[in-house]
């Protein structure tokens, strides 16, 4: 069952995504801002072993991997001209958050994209339970819980500096990071902030992506990549304050590792998968 939230959406200036939330938890509690940042890496060949045989021809450089810190490549310059080059593309944020209307009746609402039973109340149940209710709409095996993703984002969120690390315990997995939200709605963080807000941008299915629009909808194909197998996520209050961050966001930070990495260019058609429903969750 979805606890109850009084959700008041603005448009916020975010840090590395150009997306922020500001709600109230119940009516009587102030209203805090949310942010989201995602970076996925993944480790290529390090030296160790033999190396691969001379050719005559250079070897093809791997995929292209995306994330935040690595933004997709401009497009090849075009040839000289007389005219003044165009400036390169701005991504506008998405439009602020509406959460959907209340049912009218107080039974829950049936949907087939609905988790069977109880919504489970310790928090790396919930984290494994709302990773896998997502994954289920789009067709994707379930997850589990990874402690030493765990202990690895445990100790960056500690830092309480609002940034991406992927260097911590050797790296090479893709990293969701989050602010401004308590350990206790931690999947508020995964369905609404991360899924419900994003999936509904994509529309690539079957094919590759536009990356100009990466940001507003990399979270949400992290979470729902075919390939990932584990998940692990830590949520840290941080009593002197969160680093990094705007005014009005309250110091919780929460990091989500992944093990099997995701968003990889010429990758997606096979690892975002089409929803069963719509590409939104209700009634968790």
């Amino acid at each position: 069952m979805r606890s109850v939230f009084a959700v008041a959406a603005l448009a916020a200036g975010a840090l590395a995504v150009p997306y922020a939330e500001k709600r109230g938890l119940e009516a009587y509690v102030e209203d805090v801002v949310y942010e989201t940042q995602l970076v996925t890496v993944t480790a290529y060949h390090n030296g160790n072993g033999p190396a691969p045989a001379a050719t005559s021809s250079a070897a093809a450089p791997p995929a292209p991997h995306y994330g935040h810190k690595n933004p997709p490549p401009p497009p090849p310059a075009p040839a000289a001209t007389s005219a003044a080059p165009a400036p390169p593309p701005s991504y506008p944020a998405p439009p602020s958050y509406q959460p959907p209307a209340a049912p009218a009746s107080s039974a829950p609402a049936s949907s087939g994209n609905q988790g069977s039973g109880e919504t489970p109340t310790d928090y790396k149940s919930k984290v494994v339970h709302f990773h896998n209710l997502v994954r289920d709409n789009h067709g994707c095996s379930a997850v589990e819980w990874d402690e030493d993703l765990y202990n690895c984002a445990k100790e960056i969120a500690s830092s309480c500096v609002y940034a991406h690390n992927v260097d911590v315990q050797g790296g090479g997995y893709g990293q969701n990071i989050a602010a401004g939200v308590d350990e206790d709605h931690i999947g508020s963080v995964l369905i609404d902030m991360f899924y419900n807000n994003e999936m509904p941008h994509y529309t690539w299915y079957g094919g590759e992506p536009d990356m100009g629009s990466f940001d507003i909808w990399g979270h949400g194909t992290q979470m729902v990549w075919k390939s990932t197998t584990h998940v692990a996520c830590a949520t840290q209050h941080c009593p002197n304050g969160l680093a990094n961050t705007g005014a009005g966001v309250s110091a919780w930070f929460t990091v989500c590792n992944y093990k099997g990495p995701g968003n990889f260019a010429g990758q997606f058609a096979e690892n975002v998968l089409p929803p069963k429903g719509p590409p939104s969750i209700s009634g968790y």
